[in-house]
């Protein structure tokens, strides 16, 4: 395929007019991203559109955190728990980058409470198919502290630890995009729809140029927190309704909070909170809350704070946190269905398909562990109506960079390492677990180029590479694409990426063809963009 370049969104772009589509999919979400990519594979003509870039809206703020099915034992749910666990492992076979094994602690304060857990977890096992290295295991309380000493121990029975996996959500959505262009699909961010008329929608560039009208025989709407939006836009909002909820996250530093273990905490109202260790810092996850209509950044209020900081402190021996310990937050939208009388822990989690009479089809609802299954379900729907028979492929194809198995990517890890001494501590693991395979694309550019190889400032490290081959390969087009959902900065570094920012927005401008006054306005709007993360509403 081509790369994943400016270039190739505006070939992109020119060639929708014109193409024979047998699908048009918005939003660029985790959904929409693949339904494509399962579509383009099945060998359908297909188009994927996002307004704003690839994981912008909710997909690049979960938890990060792959479940396997546990909590829907809990609700009784057995095929879910089974969709689950399967999906988790075809997750880590084709993309073992984006999906980590990391043990989850869950400490207990009774030997009849950790007697309960032992038994679902036993029972999850049996049911799912865990192998045997990823199997529960109860600690006492002298094991427990011994390998958790985050812990306050003056109630602690012991603890039941389990395996599930961590993702890097944003490069998951990017990487199943670019498995869709690998697959022949157009694709274009920073392009929305702004009307539907059964099969043709008129779609906008950010960026001016034209106003284009595209056909196509199948419409899906996967805008996410959007859904209804899009429908309303194509005169189809009958039946159900989204219900929004939002849930925050807030990142502390490591040394402030320094869990070996994704640790779970019980919130004041007993739901289930997580600490989540993530390279030099830790997260705290997550709310659930009702929220109106959707917004591009949802805040984080003092009360969500403080929800989370109390868990914590009912959880840990360290001091308590306190708002002057964030370095940044998160927030996201979860897209559930309505269901009239329940709150918003109630509400079901599984995905649903809406037909409308016009012939578009929304999807809403879903976990990003089962995307997958999600999108297949879509993707057989339209191929009826297309009146087409072909097997879905995506639980056998690779996503770009995931092409190598663990070991090979340990490999890959240490000659990063050899290979590039000038990295900070932990940069090749960092480099690995968002580049995966790609990262011989960034030693052959290095190699090339030794100049690309230097470190830009700040506490990162981040080399001038990775900057080139977000905009090369990643279709990055603004300062917040590159440094919130291609590097990560925005969220895990100690300055959100602000001491790089100069740097970046230099080599962007250049490779962009940005003038002083765009530039600036991508500075300006970059460093707004992060003092928002960090305070409080």
């Amino acid at each position: 395929a081509a790369p994943f370049s400016p270039e190739t969104r505006e070939a992109a772009l020119a060639a929708l007019p014109s193409a024979d589509l047998d699908l048009l999919v918005i939003g660029g979400g985790i959904t929409g991203a693949a339904v494509a990519r399962d579509a383009a594979l099945r060998g359908l003509a297909v188009a994927l559109v996002e307004r704003i870039d690839w994981a912008a809206g909710t997909s690049s703020r979960s938890s990060k955190l792959i479940h396997g099915g546990v909590r829907y034992l809990q609700q009784g749910d057995v095929s879910l728990v089974r969709e689950a666990a399967a999906e988790r492992a075809v997750l880590r076979r084709i993309a073992p980058h984006l999906a980590l094994p990391c043990r989850m602690l869950m400490p207990t304060r009774s030997r009849a409470a950790q007697a309960k857990l032992g038994l679902g977890l036993w029972t999850f096992e049996r049911i799912a198919g865990i192998p045997a290295d990823e199997r529960y295991e109860r600690w006492s309380a002298s094991e427990t502290l011994r390998r958790e000493p985050t812990l306050d121990g003056t109630q602690l029975h012991g603890a039941v630890t389990f395996t599930e996996y961590l993702t890097d959500d944003a490069r998951l959505v990017l990487d199943t995009v670019r498995g869709a262009h690998a697959a022949g699909a157009l694709c274009a961010n920073h392009a929305e729809v702004t009307a539907v008329e059964g099969c043709e929608v008129t779609l906008q560039d950010a960026f001016g140029g034209p106003v284009r009208r595209v056909r196509s025989r199948a419409v899906v709407n996967a805008a996410g927190p959007w859904v209804d939006v899009v429908r309303a836009r194509a005169r189809a909002l009958s039946g159900a309704r989204l219900h929004l909820t939002k849930g925050i996250h807030l990142v502390v530093r490591r040394d402030r909070l320094p869990v070996q273990h994704i640790v779970v905490m019980q919130a004041r109202d007993r739901r289930s909170v997580f600490a989540v260790p993530h390279g030099d810092f830790t997260y705290l996850g997550t709310t659930d809350t009702d929220y109106g209509a959707p917004t591009a950044y949802p805040e984080v209020t003092s009360e969500d704070a403080a929800y989370l900081f109390e868990a914590a402190e009912r959880t840990f021996a360290a001091p308590a946190l306190t708002s002057a310990d964030v370095v940044a937050t998160w927030a996201g939208l979860r897209p559930l269905l309505h269901e009239e009388g329940k709150g918003p822990s109630e509400i079901s989690r599984r995905d649903e398909i809406m037909e409308a009479e016009n012939g578009l089809v929304s999807i809403a609802g879903g976990k990003l562990t089962t995307h997958r299954r999600m999108a297949e379900r879509v993707v057989d729907l339209v191929c009826r109506r297309l009146g087409v028979t072909r097997p879905c492929r995506t639980d056998t194809v690779a996503l770009p960079n995931g092409e190598e198995g663990p070991e090979a990517l340990r490999r890959l890890a240490q000659e990063v390492a050899e290979r590039l001494p000038q990295l900070r501590p932990g940069g090749a693991e960092r480099l690995i677990a968002l580049h995966g395979t790609g990262c011989r694309r960034l030693l052959a550019r290095i190699a090339a180029r030794p100049e690309a190889g230097a470190p830009l400032p700040g506490p990162s490290g981040v080399l001038g590479a990775e900057i080139e081959e977000a905009i090369d390969e990643e279709m990055a087009l603004t300062l917040e694409d590159v440094l919130d959902r291609r590097t990560r900065l925005l969220l895990f570094d100690a300055r959100q990426g602000l001491e790089t920012l100069e740097a970046v927005a230099t080599l962007a401008a250049a490779r962009l063809g940005w003038d002083r006054t765009r530039t600036a306005a991508e500075i300006d709007g970059y460093r707004h963009l992060a003092a928002s993360l960090r305070s409080f509403a």
